[in-house]
């Protein structure tokens, strides 16, 4: 079990209010700053962390090994880089957005395949978006709102409960309702999107602490969750790959994929699901969650 934020703050108080006071401070800072400085500063920050952070460093390079065999050395060194990087300049855009309106997602972020939402619509079927943590997924889940999908998104509930409270006052800020996986409340409230005709947005490509089943992702098994699964069979939603990517002159693009096609069985549909995941993350390596630990437990 992950410990409760009252215990994580008890446990880490000093780090806990260094974070706040660092959030803070980068926030004003980056506020003054255009678009593309934040992202500079992000990256700046993201490559001083590849240089610091031993240990995740570490993990990323032995989950590129895993995954990308076929790549040298030193492309994986590369991609590992530009992985922190990239989690660097979301860092910047998050910040910079924390002070701003919609109309600024819209100047940033072009969403291709938004008749896949209206042929779902159509049908009077509930959305399930599929996602990963590709891209910056908090950019793309203010996109799908600012145009009007009206989606909440499931999530755990961080450790640390200063960044809890920064992360849910952004998304709600560009309308993104976060349900909050286990917490009083949250099952009925998910239930109550779907019956409605609403939106969910899902992230299955983390070895976490739910209901799952082992599927393979990159050619080795991985826990991955089932819930998404579930819903989707359970309530006939219309499954809609999302992902969302930078694009070298610093704008992202999203594209909604066509409404997968999912067999009856929930562990054959997390598998479709997490295939889609993959191939999102071979097409833009260095922009995936590598120091996560996917393949942490094995069957």
């Amino acid at each position: 079990m992950p410990p409760t934020p009252d215990t994580a703050a008890a446990r880490h108080p000093l780090r806990s209010a260094l974070l706040a006071d660092a959030r803070e401070f980068l926030a004003a800072r980056l506020d003054r700053l255009e678009w593309s400085d934040a992202q500079r500063v992000g990256r700046a920050l993201g490559h001083l962390a590849w240089r610091l952070a031993g240990r995740d460093r570490r993990h990323a390079l032995e989950h590129l090994a895993l995954a990308l065999p076929e790549r040298s050395a030193r492309q994986r060194q590369a991609i590992g880089r530009a992985s922190f990087a990239h989690l660097g300049a979301m860092l910047g855009e998050c910040l910079w957005l924390g002070g701003r309106g919609s109309v600024e997602i819209g100047r940033h972020l072009t969403i291709d395949g938004w008749q896949e939402v209206e042929r779902a619509r159509a049908a009077r079927q509930p959305i399930l978006v599929l996602t990963g943590h590709c891209g910056n997924w908090e950019l793309l889940a203010a996109g799908l709102n600012a145009r009007g999908l009206g989606m909440a998104v499931v999530a755990r509930e961080l450790d640390d409960p200063g960044q809890q409270e920064a992360l849910l006052d952004f998304r709600a800020r560009f309308g993104t309702r976060t349900i909050v996986r286990g917490s009083p409340g949250a099952a009925r409230e998910l239930l109550r999107t779907l019956r409605t005709g609403g939106a969910l947005g899902m992230l299955i490509d983390q070895d976490t602490r739910v209901e799952g089943v082992w599927v393979d992702f990159f050619g080795r098994p991985a826990w991955t969750p089932s819930g998404a699964a579930d819903i989707a069979l359970r309530f006939d939603a219309a499954v809609l790959p999302t992902f969302v990517a930078r694009l070298a002159d610093g704008s992202h693009r999203a594209r909604i994929q066509p409404a997968l096609e999912l067999p009856p069985d929930a562990r054959a549909a997390t598998q479709a699901m997490s295939d889609t995941i993959e191939a999102q993350v071979r097409r833009v390596p260095e922009q995936w969650v590598w120091m996560h630990r996917r393949w942490r437990r094995q069957p």
